[in-house]
């Protein structure tokens, strides 16, 4: 007998595929779903964009991965119409029944591309809002000009917020210089707000905190095993 699979688009930020996700799909994606990938920044070398799109002194900025492997920093109005153009571009393939977009940041609905599009910022926020109602959250992001921002967002959303800062594209010694300041702060929940953190980097910094730690791709990929497995 065989068995009906699904098919999950995966557009991200930056280029794909995107081999730190692969390790992690295999123990959060149900085996019935297959993966179709895209990014916003694909065909583009890490130069051009640099060239085309200097960040300068914006502040409200977006942190991603090259295919292969570098960090990529572009500011999010730069981003939008090319997030815009692979999400659109996907969804009108045909190819795929839902799609999931690799951002904790602001996105549109789409409702009107005729899937679903799981956005990590709303799954995140209603489901910590439910586990931890006026909570205190400590927030790592990838990089420090991202913390005043998170910290609105969070406090927004009727949280008590430290926020810290460890790129997941980084060193290892960064990720645990930040594991060691949130292990001297107070907090239910220590949220590693980038789809970029791997389930490895969870475990280590959530030894070193000593904190319950938690990264977007735990609830997004059950969120897509609900509706397409």
């Amino acid at each position: 007998m065989s068995t009906q699979r699904s098919r999950l688009g995966i557009v991200t930020i930056g280029q794909a595929p995107r081999t730190d996700l692969h390790e992690d799909l295999g123990e959060l994606l149900a085996p019935s779903i297959d993966v179709v990938e895209r990014g916003a920044l694909d065909g583009l070398t890490l130069e051009e964009i640099e060239l085309r799109y200097p960040v300068g002194e914006q502040s409200h900025v977006l942190v991603s991965r090259m295919r292969d492997g570098r960090q990529v920093t572009i500011a999010e109005p730069d981003l939008e119409p090319l997030l815009d153009g692979a999400i659109r571009s996907m969804a009108a393939s045909g190819s795929v029944d839902a799609l999931l977009v690799l951002c904790t940041g602001d996105l549109p609905d789409y409702r009107d591309l005729g899937i679903p599009v799981l956005s990590p910022k709303r799954l995140v926020r209603h489901g910590l809002q439910a586990l931890f109602p006026e909570g205190r959250l400590l927030v790592m992001s990838p990089e420090a000009r991202q913390m005043n921002a998170a910290k609105a967002r969070w406090e927004e959303a009727g949280f008590h917020v430290d926020t810290l800062c460890a790129s997941p594209y980084g060193e290892d010694t960064e990720l645990e210089r930040a594991a060691s300041e949130a292990a001297a702060l107070q907090g239910d929940l220590l949220y590693l707000d980038c789809m970029g953190y791997t389930l490895a980097q969870r475990g280590r910094i959530a030894a070193l905190s000593g904190h319950q730690t938690l990264t977007p791709r735990q609830l997004v990929f059950s969120a897509a095993n609900l509706l397409l497995g």
